[in-house]
């Protein structure tokens, strides 16, 4: 839902390109259910996941992007028999690896039909698989040993997009004006969708609540 979209202009921004900014109302307390009489042994204590975060991103009306540079390369690491970050967007064409960073196996693995991948188990001191995202859509990442565990991967056409900090806010800058559909993707998996309009030199106030 929007609560409202206004357009401010500081005095510093590009004067070709614009911005938006805001803030992500969500549910800060969104906790994963485990199954019935879960218990997981562990060598060291199992850590609390990382603070939940929004994904916040553009999509132009008629869907073409500009190409992007080169491929890149991310991590999502398992430490504290977590992901950490737990939830992580990436442009189409992107790599991303799962280093162990605990002392036990790890085995991480995708059923999602965007990307289906099976790591297999891997030690702290084993380099991890690299698995090249290239469809668009939500891949949901899990660990076969340590069943708690659970990721969000979701893979973009858009280069224009971030995760907010932990209170909600967020900015994309450097975007070519224009009209675009700005969706915010939660923890709980909902995602909220506005229209804005990005102009030169201006940043785009614009607000997601419940």
């Amino acid at each position: 839902m929007l609560l409202y979209a206004a357009l401010m202009a500081p005095a510093h921004a590009s004067e070709r390109t614009g911005a938006v900014s805001g803030t992500v109302n969500f549910d800060q307390n969104v906790r994963i259910a485990h199954p019935a009489r879960y218990r997981m042994r562990t060598r060291t204590p199992i850590l609390d996941p990382d603070p939940p975060r929004a994904i916040v991103y553009l999509e132009t009306l008629d869907g073409h992007y500009p190409d992007a540079s080169a491929s890149t390369a991310v991590e999502i690491g398992q430490q504290g028999y977590q992901f950490r970050p737990g939830m992580l967007a990436v442009r189409t064409g992107t790599e991303v690896s799962f280093p162990n960073r605990d002392d036990e196996f790890h085995s991480v693995f995708s059923y999602s039909s965007v990307k289906r991948f099976d790591l297999g188990r891997f030690r702290k001191d084993e380099p991890s698989p690299q698995v090249h995202f290239d469809t668009a859509g939500l891949v949901k990442v899990y660990c076969e040993i340590h069943k708690h565990m659970r990721g969000f991967v979701l893979v973009l056409e858009t280069p224009w997009f971030t995760a907010t900090d932990v209170a909600g806010n967020y900015v994309i800058d450097q975007v070519p004006p224009g009209e675009y559909r700005l969706r915010a993707f939660l923890p709980s998996e909902v995602t909220l969708e506005i229209g804005v309009t990005i102009n030169a030199g201006q940043v785009t106030q614009a607000e997601f609540g419940h």
